[in-house]
């Protein structure tokens, strides 16, 4: 923070200087970014929470600049590596002010997590792709989960983090179906008018899940919280978002809310986090035991997608001829193999696309498998941790994942405080859209998907973080 009119002074006259010298030196239109420089370099001086509420705006609006063989999401990714690299400045500077947050059951198993990828990272088979991964996620986690934890501190903060995002990917759902507009509204364009701000329509449709559900649950539940206008913004960021889920054609999002919307009903009933991880092994084993029933019960399902909402989902275990589910198996099948070559270091954080081509087998692939890595990963991100980082790696991912559930739970059921209780279910619930996506998709290596999921966790750790507090103070 700045303490003294000499400081403002100085800051002042520099950003004066910077104009002239922008101005005299370069053409007029690179002038025109300047103000929007000097906004975030303001924000970085005066005001973190409202720069993260900036980054979290930026977000879906970025898109990719590549340089190179290397990409850069502009303007949110360089944003979030300098507000990152500010976390551990001032960790430097000021540790016991950081200290709440190292006693957080979460940060440990963000610590672990992470620590864990790193040492892959050294024994990757791609060394430089890793790093690349590592450090994307050094600043997806340093600014949603690290700066998140004091920041959402304030609930407010979770509040205005959620519209501030949910504003900004309005304006891509709008640009999105005026696109999908001009081609019919056909279900192949829906899975490239995102382009360029969202890679394809599983992400794009990820995300807009994630925000729909925590946009229903803040308008249903929480109306005693919200201002008029934060009211019509969330009706308004509810409704573009249920466009985008519908325009998607995405089955694993309309799956994913199905499914969230049954667990928000098992919320109501108490549901006991034993209870659900008790839930959870029996459902595997019960799939491990019967496979080969289950297998020869869709074998023959010939269900099309894109016809009907009930016919998109039942076109899910069409594993005959529908060929992103033929290539799913494709790539689990991959994966498989290359586990069985390294089970416990793996290939290194983010080489499964550029690993699984020699594990392939050509009477599994399809008209859209490839030799090359240019289409897409793993498609589960719980393989993904597997494959690229052993069994360990696929262990501290759960841990980090049910360590999350278990702390929101807690909150849920045992705090007094409403607004509290209210934002840990939206969190939940707005968290559980995206893991249950992960079973067929993955995109924590992505900048949109990414920001929202560490942030979750951010608010996660700061909400129980508060119940602690005020359960100390009883």
């Amino acid at each position: 923070m700045i303490t003294s009119i000499k400081q403002i002074y100085t800051i002042s006259i520099t950003f004066l200087m910077l104009i002239a010298f922008v101005v005299f030196k370069f053409p007029v239109y690179y002038g025109l970014l300047l103000p929007a420089t000097l906004i975030v370099i303001a924000l970085f001086i005066f005001s973190l929470d409202k720069l993260l509420i900036l980054i979290a705006f930026c977000t879906p609006l970025s898109v990719e600049l590549m340089l190179g063989t290397a990409g850069i999401n502009l303007p949110d990714e360089p944003m979030m590596f300098a507000f990152s690299l500010l976390f551990f400045l001032k960790l430097w500077q000021e540790p016991p002010a950081f200290k709440t947050i190292f006693k957080n059951p979460l940060t440990i198993c963000v610590i672990v997590f992470y620590f864990w990828l790193i040492i892959t990272s050294l024994s990757s088979s791609i060394p430089l792709v890793s790093f690349k991964f590592l450090l994307a996620h050094f600043w997806f986690i340093g600014t949603g989960f690290l700066w998140g934890f004091f920041i959402f501190q304030k609930s407010q903060n979770i509040k205005n983090f959620i519209i501030s995002y949910g504003l900004g990917l309005c304006l891509i759902v709008y640009y999105t179906s005026i696109r999908h507009w001009q081609r019919g509204f056909s279900q192949k364009s829906g899975t490239f008018v995102m382009n360029p701000f969202f890679d394809d329509h599983t992400v794009y449709s990820a995300v807009c899940a994630m925000i729909f559900v925590f946009a229903i649950v803040l308008i249903i539940k929480g109306r005693a919280y919200l201002s008029s206008l934060n009211f019509i913004f969330l009706l308004i960021i509810a409704a573009s978002t249920t466009v985008g889920i519908l325009l998607s054609y995405s089955r694993a999002a309309w799956l994913s809310i199905l499914i969230t919307l049954g667990f928000a009903i098992l919320l109501k009933w108490q549901i006991k986090f034993k209870t659900i991880i008790i839930g959870l092994i029996l459902a595997a084993s019960i799939a491990l035991l019967f496979q080969n029933q289950i297998y020869q019960s869709i074998r023959f399902n010939k269900v099309a997608s894109g016809k009907t909402l009930a016919g998109d989902l039942k076109s899910i275990s069409n594993i005959s001829t529908d060929d992103s589910n033929v290539e799913r198996l494709n790539r689990w099948k991959s994966a498989w193999r290359m586990f069985q070559e390294k089970p416990f270091w793996g290939y290194g954080p983010g080489t499964y696309q550029f690993q699984y081509s020699g594990y392939q087998r050509a009477h599994e692939m399809t008209s859209i498998s490839t030799t090359t890595g240019d289409m897409g990963g793993i498609h589960s991100e719980y393989l993904r941790p597997l494959i690229e980082s052993g069994v360990i790696g696929l262990l501290t991912f759960l841990m980090l994942v049910f360590t999350v559930i278990k702390l929101l739970l807690t909150v849920i059921y045992q705090s007094p405080d409403k607004q509290l209780q209210l934002y840990a279910q939206a969190v939940l619930l707005s968290l559980a859209t995206y893991l249950m996506h992960g079973f067929l998709n993955n995109f924590l290596d992505q900048d949109k998907a990414a920001l929202i999921f560490w942030a979750l966790l951010g608010m996660t750790a700061a909400i129980y973080h508060q119940y602690t507090n005020q359960k100390t103070l009883i």
